[in-house]
């Protein structure tokens, strides 16, 4: 080991309580490095160059370069090395400043402090520091600004010869600085660490969602201090914009350290967030945030370790903000399961839980309210209660409208969404104008897909199909092949698959796809409100029809009840089946008298239509085919005219050729190709979807049109009386009255008569 130079300064006293002022603190200043060399007389131990930097990195202070240099003698490292590391342990604790007093000395070494954990010190740094000092209310006559001078004066702030920087505090006193974790609490209310910490939580709440400067600073400057709470609230306010906002946040997210997230919902959903997107600039190859943003499916993100946490007894203390994101997770979990009640439930039970925690305590974040109403809204379009989806996704958008108009999330998933629900709710146009915006933001943000991407093509397609357009259809159904299956949708891509099969005249295909698919099992209805699922069951019932399976819409109607959704449009279309015009007309006046929305009506009263022309009834059908397109300018779809038998689509369509509805009805699809010519050709082109009804209608109940549809099969009597839940005898003694009524003696000839009756 070297001996230690004796000219070196003494080591100082480490009992002795060190004055606040600034040559107490750091040693004298030297004005330039021969001065500061003969101080310490280290002018023949290192060369220029070292000793130069040596003199910048103390800020010409003697005390903090002699105890440096003594330590690496006393430690046999040479007196030039500047492995930072090393040279920060060798700082002696002696050397930590102490902050206390309320002098003015004291306010800028409590102001050097924070300059410190500045990773680089631009003009916004200078004015969050300022910020931060003032939060800490310091006990000090001087401003901030006064204080960033004299420390400037003194040498411990140095003009920056970077072009981004404004100051730099010298690499030792930096060092020394940043071991100062609390301060005289005469002199300030907050630590450092706190204080920083509080003005970048301001800075995150007051930025405006067009401006993104300086965020990657503030986020730099949290991995500095460690303000892993800085980032919860960053994310409650921002979400998944933050990556947009500023690409190093993925890092930020992913540093947040496991004993952390172990009691933080919210920064346990951060950090996954943040490995989701990290996973897809991997795979992508790419840092463009925008088509990072777009490409990462954030809402299928679920996390086991925060299941049940909402709901443990006793009952966790959450903040609202807690309580809000748990409720979320545990609805998508539900959610993604197909568990669509639960779901639902879950959100009502959490929505009691934040009014339970009483006006005074703060609420969730508009952004989390925000995101809590977008999975609302999903699980009541999945549901089927589109007026209910359609008032919730509305207040998604309107919040991302007022205060995150320039940030993709969540205003993109809230327009799609709303589109969504359009198509149960019955206005085209809505759903046009939604999907428009979604579509134009996007652009404006840089992306070339929208992040609901598979859920926006679907729609475009129900779109398509609604003006006739198939070639369009074709298009996007390829599109919808393509598309990554980024959220549940149910079955409404089927049912526009199916939807588009019928008018390419594949309808038993579109049959089959419907009655295999287990997304479409639509019998466990019973007791759910009418304005659920009945958009899809309509469509569902008129491919059903259209393929020859009256039998099938019969099981389906038999599991309904009045309360089921779709019940009357399905009732109505087993009525024009078996030509029963009284019964039609009672199940249409369901629809027409209730709120389903125009594009049910417009099914109803164009079934209206079918009969009345099949029934040589041609006023009234031309009058009633009048309403038809008045609901189809409405709903802005021409669905209800596809579903009308050819020979009666031929002759009203001929009937009404002059009719202002069928200008109205192009005009509602805002596209210039779209002309009441051009639908009206569409229309005469689409093969047969709807077989006429019998001419000679036999009056069958409900009861009855079950029995004969069962035994159109080889079962069994008894097979058949266990199924309707009656003896066997009971079932014998129905069958010869439904023989009897129908005027023949067997079963062979019941089965007969009713084929004889399906094809008119």
């Amino acid at each position: 080991m070297k001996a230690r130079p004796s000219n070196l300064p003494e080591k100082p006293d480490e009992s002795t309580p060190q004055a606040p002022s600034f040559d107490a603190q750091f040693g004298p200043r030297a004005a330039s490095a021969a001065e500061f060399a003969a101080a310490i007389d280290l002018d023949e131990s290192l060369a220029e160059a070292d000793l130069d930097q040596l003199f910048r990195a103390s800020g010409g202070r003697t005390r903090i370069a002699g105890g440096l240099v003594r330590a690496r003698v006393d430690a046999g490292v040479p007196a030039t090395d500047t492995d930072p590391d090393r040279t920060v342990a060798m700082l002696a604790p002696a050397l930590t400043p102490t902050v206390s007093g309320t002098s003015r000395e004291a306010g800028a070494l409590y102001l050097l402090a924070l300059f410190a954990w500045t990773p680089q010190i631009t003009s916004n740094m200078v004015d969050l520091v300022h910020a931060a000092f003032t939060a800490a209310e310091v006990t000090t006559p001087a401003t901030p600004e006064d204080l960033t001078s004299l420390l400037t004066a003194e040498g411990l702030l140095t003009a920056s010869a970077d072009t981004d920087a404004v100051f730099a505090v010298p690499d030792l006193i930096r060092a020394l600085m940043r071991r100062v974790t609390s301060v005289d609490t005469s002199l300030a209310a907050k630590s450092p660490h706190n204080a920083l910490g509080a003005a970048i939580s301001n800075a995150v709440g007051r930025q405006r969602s067009d401006s993104r400067d300086g965020l990657a600073e503030l986020l730099d400057l949290v991995l500095e201090i460690r303000g892993w709470r800085v980032l919860e609230r960053a994310w409650a306010r921002r979400s998944v914009n933050v990556f947009i906002d500023a690409p190093s946040s993925i890092e930020a997210y992913l540093s947040v350290p496991e004993d952390v997230l172990a009691t933080n919902p919210i920064l346990t959903l951060a950090r996954s967030a943040a490995r989701r997107i990290d996973s897809t600039r991997t795979r992508l190859g790419t840092d463009d945030a925008a088509e990072l943003l777009a490409a990462t499916d954030f809402d299928s993100i679920v996390l086991p370790e925060l299941h049940g946490r909402l709901f443990a007894e006793p009952a966790p203390a959450l903040t609202a903000d807690e309580v809000t994101v748990l409720t979320m997770l545990e609805a998508r979990t539900h959610r993604l399961n197909r568990e669509n009640e639960a779901a639902l439930d879950v959100i009502e039970v959490g929505r009691a839980r934040l009014r339970s925690l009483g006006a005074a305590a703060p609420g969730p974040t508009l952004m989390l309210q925000a995101e809590l109403n977008l999975e609302h809204g999903r699980n009541l379009v999945i549901a089927g209660r589109f007026p209910e989806a359609m008032g919730v996704l509305q207040r998604v958008v309107q919040f991302a409208e007022i205060y995150a108009p320039n940030s993709p999330h969540p205003l993109l998933g809230g327009l799609v969404e709303t589109a969504l629900a359009g198509m149960g709710h019955g206005y085209g146009s809505d759903m046009d104008r939604s999907l428009e915006r979604a579509r134009d933001s996007a652009r404006r943000f840089g992306m070339e897909a929208l992040p609901e991407e598979r859920t926006a093509v679907c729609i475009e397609m129900m779109r398509s199909l609604d003006r006739l357009d198939l070639e369009a259809a074709g298009r996007f159904l390829a599109e919808l092949d393509a598309a990554r299956p980024a959220q549940f949708l149910g079955p409404i891509p089927d049912i526009a698959r199916s939807l588009y099969y019928v008018c390419r005249g594949r309808a038993s295909i579109a049959a089959k796809l419907l009655t295999e698919n287990s997304q479409l099992a639509f019998t466990p209805m019973a007791g759910v409100p009418s304005s659920r699922l009945s958009a899809l069951i309509n469509i569902a019932g008129f491919v059903l029809v259209a393929a020859g399976e009256a039998k099938t819409l019969q099981d389906l109607g038999d599991h309904m009840g009045p309360q089921s959704p779709g019940y009357s449009i399905v009732k109505a279309r087993q009525a024009l089946a078996f030509g029963q015009h009284d019964r039609l007309w009672s199940e249409t006046a369901q629809i027409l008298n209730g709120d389903q929305g125009p594009r049910l009506k417009s099914c109803a009263v164009a079934l209206r239509a079918d009969i009345l022309h099949h029934e040589g009834r041609g006023d009234e059908a031309v009058e009633a085919f009048a309403h038809v397109l008045d609901y189809c300018a409405i709903s802005s779809s021409a669905f209800a005219l596809v579903q009308l038998s050819k020979t009666a689509r031929e002759a009203l369509i001929s009937a009404s050729a002059e009719h202002p509805g069928w200008d109205a009805l192009a005009r509602s699809f805002s596209a210039d190709e779209v002309t009441a010519a051009e639908l009206q050709r569409r229309l005469l082109e689409l093969p047969e979807t709807s077989p006429a009804p019998p001419t000679t209608p036999t009056d069958l109940t409900p009861a009855e049109m079950s029995l004969l549809f069962a035994i159109d099969s080889p079962k069994p009597v008894a097979q058949i009386a266990s199924e309707f839940g009656v003896v066997s005898g009971t079932l014998k003694n129905r069958l010869s009255a439904l023989y009897r009524k129908l005027g023949v003696r067997s079963r062979a000839g019941a089965v007969a008569h009713a084929h004889r009756i399906r094809q008119g």
